[in-house]
């Protein structure tokens, strides 16, 4: 039976489910707790970016302790100051064209597997979306640093930790092989460091580490990992150091605009990357061109949706007039710091070769 123009609308409704259920299991970054939720970002109002704001508290300099002098009245007053950053929105969506609805429909399992599709290209976007921020991240953070010959490992411009570099000014990788039983102890050194410079006032319960194929292969190669994986959303993390490490493995380039041969990973908190959904008047819709193919006709199914995505710390500083492509979420230039201690901070580059 042919289908009718007064079924596109059933037809969207059906899509746009399978689409949702099949993200709901997708193994999403976004399904981890590396991503938490702020309920003061909000998506109100028409404009492309959004500003969150609150009161930043100083902890009192003074030690005045309570007296029977009725005339004393010193204060631990804390200090107080308006802080605000700024959020910018995403609006996204995919289309799949097809002359016969028939044919878009009937295939393998007909709606479930349009729905799928919509939902893998979303999930692969998102993904990509979130790896396009933490590259921003590095960038402002790595800022106008050099590397040079034999440099020392050090805290970078407050939020980051660069290993330091080699006579040959090559930087020092993350983790080295050691196949002397006798120093095997020592693989960690420079990660624990990292932890050390950044931590804060205390440490957190687990971190996630973001690492490139070829730094989990030596992780691998030295059989480190710990024997059983973390389950966390919809992922299995493999893990160091007792759990204290979730790895993340990367495998794209996460080094958009740093030095060459300089790799970063990324040290974070959970809830290091604020996300959440923008609802859309008509996710799934469906276009049908009655003139296109000779009169054969021509249907369209778009596929929309929107999120929040933003990184604990940092402030959106690029266009406020257009929703952000990646290589725009890439550019350090974008985005400025407000963090003013690492407590709030929920990202940490670690620059090394």
């Amino acid at each position: 039976m042919a289908v009718q123009s007064s079924n596109f609308n059933n037809i969207a409704k059906a899509i746009s489910a399978y689409a949702q259920e099949e993200r709901a299991d997708a193994a999403l970054l976004t399904s981890t707790a590396l991503v938490g939720s702020d309920a003061r970002i909000t998506d109100s109002g028409e404009n492309y970016t959004g500003t969150l704001r609150w009161l930043d508290f100083v902890d009192p300099v003074t030690y005045n302790k309570q007296n029977e002098t009725a005339t004393d009245e010193n204060l631990n007053t804390m200090s107080v100051s308006n802080k605000s950053a700024i959020y910018v929105k995403n609006i996204d969506h995919i289309a799949a064209q097809e002359m016969s609805i028939q044919k878009l429909i009937s295939k393998v399992d007909g709606l479930s597997y349009l729905g799928s599709q919509f939902a893998g290209v979303r999930a692969r976007r998102e993904d990509l979306q979130l790896r396009s921020i933490m590259n921003g991240v590095s960038d402002k953070i790595w800022g106008a640093t050099t590397i040079g010959a034999s440099d020392s490992a050090d805290v970078v411009n407050s939020f980051g930790y660069y290993m330091g570099s080699d006579g040959s000014s090559n930087p020092n990788p993350l983790f080295s092989l050691e196949t002397n039983a006798n120093k095997r102890s020592a693989f960690f050194d420079a990660l624990l460091d990292g932890i050390t410079a950044l931590k804060g006032e205390f440490e957190e319960p687990f971190y996630y580490l973001v690492i490139d194929t070829g730094t989990y292969n030596t992780l691998r190669k030295q059989n480190v990992l710990d024997v059983a994986p973390v389950v966390d959303g919809n992922f299995n993390f493999s893990t160091i150091l007792g759990g204290k490490i979730r790895l993340i493995i990367n495998n794209q380039a996460l080094s958009a605009n740093l030095p060459s041969g300089l790799k970063v990973s990324y040290m974070a908190k959970a809830g290091a990357i604020h996300y959440s959904e923008i609802a859309q008047t008509n996710p799934t819709a469906i276009d049908r061109n009655e003139l296109a193919g000779n009169g054969g006709g021509l249907v369209t199914i778009i596929s929309r949706w929107g999120n929040i995505m933003h990184p604990k710390g940092l402030s959106w500083s690029g266009s406020a007039t257009a929703y952000p492509s990646n290589s725009d979420l890439s550019a350090g230039s974008n985005w400025t710091v407000h963090a003013t201690n690492v407590n709030q901070m929920g990202m940490f580059p670690i620059f090394h070769g």
